[in-house]
């Protein structure tokens, strides 16, 4: 059974419930009201007939007195204390009446009865007799024009229902299909899918508000989400098999060249395993950065807090000292506090320091300053430098600006360093800056929100 149509069934079974129960309920308290109301007029009656017949009594035969005050579809009779009954008095329509068993009440009693296929109200109220003897006088009035009324109104109602329950059938289908809509819109979507091998969309009301527009929201992020991390995996499918086949192949050859003479010839075993060391080692870097460049960054755990610039900046141009053998000056301008994750930060921090070793010779200058609410951290070199319009390509992956240098010459890099230090510097909240100049050199600069004492760390 199909979600549409169990949502029909159940929505039209409920409005069908709801409908007959408020209906019955309606028919019932009226039909209650309606009787009690007959009860109190016959009740109200029989005390109008008590006083008149306390009246009479004396001067009129109980027979004649009876008659003048019996109702014209009912009966009227007097119940002795010792359970006899006078003659009652009944129309000829009503003589069936008379067939009634009967006995003395003790006090004033009511209550509704049926004879036949007709409703009776009957009352029994007790009399003192001149004769000082208590006595019943019990009439028994019809009320069929207060049940032709309420078989009237079962009619009507039963009508009214089967009337109402067309155009609830048919708004619980137009609310079905309304209900379901969007998911058979993402079942073909899937399906499209799935066929076709492309990511799509759900068509979304802008208008719409409810919680069916906000799991076609969810969906198409989901595809977002997907279409990303396929286009992500698919790109480091592609990277890797492209740039992984150069430093394989130039391991192999000199793996091929140790093999042949390493033995024989110590300086062709030396270039050998030099060679060999540095391509694995820049084969393993570039592996780690484009493992880092397939995830997303919501996956790199960033946890941002307060870190303190002048350490991080002073402590990782040290180390690169000692990893490089290159001379980095560091203008120490005291303490900068910023907002941050100091792992990612340190990563980018290399990353922008490698760069600037690969293209120039020079001292390397980090130069820290803070101005409002942010604060820079500034790496300077004089190397090649950069036209105008590369320093829009540099981000690009396996963009490389000098592509006359050799692999032995410097210039190694794979292109992947700004890159991955861009999609760092998105998830840390910072910016990453390049201002350069065609054979004079380059300033890269790391900008990030700087912290506030007592403040939020966003």
């Amino acid at each position: 059974m199909s979600l549409r149509s169990k949502i029909y069934g159940y929505s039209s079974v409920l409005f069908a419930v709801l409908l007959i129960a408020v209906n019955l309920s309606v028919y019932i308290v009226f039909e209650r009201m309606s009787i009690d109301n007959e009860i109190k007029r016959v009740e109200a009656e029989a005390e109008s007939i008590v006083k008149g017949v306390r009246q009479s009594a004396g001067s009129i035969p109980p027979d004649d007195l009876l008659r003048a005050y019996a109702p014209l579809d009912g009966m009227l009779r007097i119940v002795n204390e010792d359970g006899t009954s006078s003659p009652p008095v009944t129309t000829s329509a009503e003589e069936q009446l008379s067939k009634l068993s009967y006995k003395y009440e003790s006090e004033k009693k009511s209550e509704y009865t049926q004879v036949g296929q007709i409703g009776y109200v009957w009352v029994s109220v007790p009399v003192i007799w001149p004769d000082g003897e208590v006595v019943n006088l019990q009439v028994t009035e019809s009320i069929e024009d207060t049940e032709n009324r309420l078989s009237v109104l079962r009619t009507v109602l039963v009508a009214v229902t089967i009337i109402a329950l067309i155009p609830a059938i048919i708004s619980s289908r137009i609310l079905a299909n309304r209900m379901t809509r969007p998911i058979q819109q993402m079942t073909r979507t899937m399906t499209d899918i799935q066929s076709s091998g492309q990511f799509k969309r759900l068509p979304l009301d802008e208008k719409s508000k409810d919680e069916l527009k906000t799991m076609g929201q969810t969906f198409n992020r989901m595809m977002d989400l997907l279409e990303s991390n396929f286009e992500r995996q698919e790109r480091f499918v592609s990277d890797a098999s492209h740039e992984l086949k150069t430093p394989l192949t130039i391991i192999e050859s000199y793996a091929s060249l140790l093999q042949r003479r390493g033995k024989d010839r110590p300086e062709v075993f030396d270039e050998a395993v030099e060679a060999i060391l540095s391509e694995s080692v820049r084969m393993r870097e570039m592996t780690e950065q484009l493992l880092l460049l397939a995830k997303q960054p919501e996956q790199w755990n960033v946890q941002l807090e307060r870190v303190d610039i002048t350490r991080l900046a002073l402590d990782s141009t040290r180390a690169f000292h000692e990893a490089y053998h290159r001379e980095v000056h560091f203008d120490d301008p005291g303490s900068i506090w910023a907002i941050s994750d100091e792992s990612k930060l340190k990563q980018m921090l290399f990353i922008l320091l490698d760069n600037a070793r690969k293209y120039s010779e020079d001292a390397i200058e980090v130069r820290l300053e803070a101005k409002g609410t942010e604060c820079r951290i500034r790496i300077v070199d004089t190397g090649i430098g950069m036209r105008e319009e590369e320093l829009s390509k540099v981000f690009d992956r396996f963009y490389r600006v000098d592509q006359a240098r050799t692999r032995s010459g410097g210039a190694s890099g794979s292109g992947l360093g700004l890159s991955l230090a861009k999609d760092i510097a998105e998830a840390v909240g910072a910016r990453i800056e390049l201002r350069s100049t065609e054979g004079r050199g380059t300033e890269a600069s790391i900008i990030l929100p700087t912290f506030v004492q007592n403040g939020p760390l966003s």
